[in-house]
């Protein structure tokens, strides 16, 4: 399978997501830091599992809206190798959420929850090609029947792309092919009575 695998670390106390950081590192090629974790501990989160997760790059998962240079240099300065903006925002935000990224030397995720078709192909031709543009659905519209692979369009050829939204282990071999593609698996793992069995079942399922 062509791309990586990311673990997302949300709604927990800290204690348990650096635990389960630490056991699911050798695993997995990133770790995510969940929106609610950060909003519950603040950049502390983002420290802590960045230090438990060793050589396994970390993402903040900001959800940034507005002042990006503020916001992602926070996440960077805490550890994190990746941030998250919102694909609708402003342009001028997502450009200014790329600038930090190259000035830093770490990645942007532009998160397309929510955005329209028409936005997804507008962001994947005026953004720098090593932008990673997220299709995520949320919790609420995954109860709703909402899936990732909705929101995949012609414009994800040949630029990295994530995919997040209720995914486990059998949803990975959809995602095979020439085109990198990174999924994001949340609570198949943090949910599991096991976490490091259920990641290395998906590190498996992704042929790492």
């Amino acid at each position: 399978m062509a791309g990586h695998l990311q673990i997302a670390l949300d709604r927990m106390p800290l204690e348990r997501a650096v635990r389960i950081a630490e056991a699911v590192a050798p695993h997995t090629d990133w770790i995510e830091v969940g929106t609610s974790l950060i909003k519950h501990f603040g950049m502390r989160a983002v420290t802590e599992v960045a230090a438990a997760a060793g050589p396994v790059p970390v993402l903040a998962d900001l959800k940034t809206a507005d002042d990006a240079v503020f916001e992602f240099t926070l996440a960077y300065d805490a550890g994190a190798a990746s941030a998250t903006v919102l694909g609708t925002a402003a342009d001028a935000t997502l450009d200014a959420a790329v600038r930090v990224a190259a000035d830093r030397g770490t990645e942007t995720v532009v998160d397309l929850m929510q955005t329209t078709e028409e936005r997804r192909t507008a962001l994947a031709a005026r953004l720098p090609a090593h932008t990673v543009l997220a299709a995520h659905v949320g919790k609420d519209a995954q109860r709703a029947g909402g899936n990732p692979t909705d929101l995949l369009g012609d414009w994800r050829h040949g630029r990295p792309i994530a995919v997040a939204g209720g995914l486990t282990a059998a949803d990975l071999p959809a995602f095979a092919g020439p085109d990198p593609v990174r999924v994001i698996v949340g609570s198949a793992v943090t949910a599991a009575d096991e976490p490091e069995a259920a990641a290395r079942a998906l590190a498996a399922a992704a042929g790492r």
